[in-house]
């Protein structure tokens, strides 16, 4: 949620690459003044599409149970679909409606050198949160 504080480790990607569903915390390309957090969603060499609400990698529907609303993932335009380039990541946010992410912007894709590391744990502190308290994410 907007507002939470967040806690990551810097060390994850050390010897290990992104997976998908990891969220992490980047900057885009261009804007290096701003983080986001974001889910991985497509990893490199894959390719994205969009159908009916949904996504899919490679042609196969994407398990994201982890969402709160199923069927409403779209593209910017209608058909869209996305190849991501080697040393690349796809990302996306879990509030799809509102997630300004690599669907609607112009450099879809994010290095990985970007990522500044793997979300562990979310905290909520302001009253106007939809949940407060402290999440395990890692």
């Amino acid at each position: 949620q907007e507002g939470d504080r967040v806690i990551a480790s810097r060390l994850a990607y050390v010897k290990d690459d992104p997976q998908r569903y990891d969220i992490v915390i980047f900057k885009y390309p261009d804007d290096e003044k701003q983080y986001y957090v974001k889910r991985i969603v497509g990893l490199p060499g894959e390719t994205l599409s969009f159908k009916n609400g949904y996504t899919y990698v490679n042609g196969e529907k994407l398990d994201e149970s982890y969402l709160p609303t199923q069927g409403i993932t779209y593209p910017r335009h209608e058909g869209d679909t996305f190849t991501v380039p080697e040393g690349c990541i796809f990302f996306m946010g879990d509030n799809r409606g509102g997630s300004n992410d690599s669907r609607l912007l112009g450099e879809p894709y994010v290095p990985v050198s970007n990522i500044q590391g793997r979300m562990l744990v979310a905290i909520s502190v302001g009253s106007d949160q939809s949940w407060q308290g402290v999440r395990w994410i890692g």
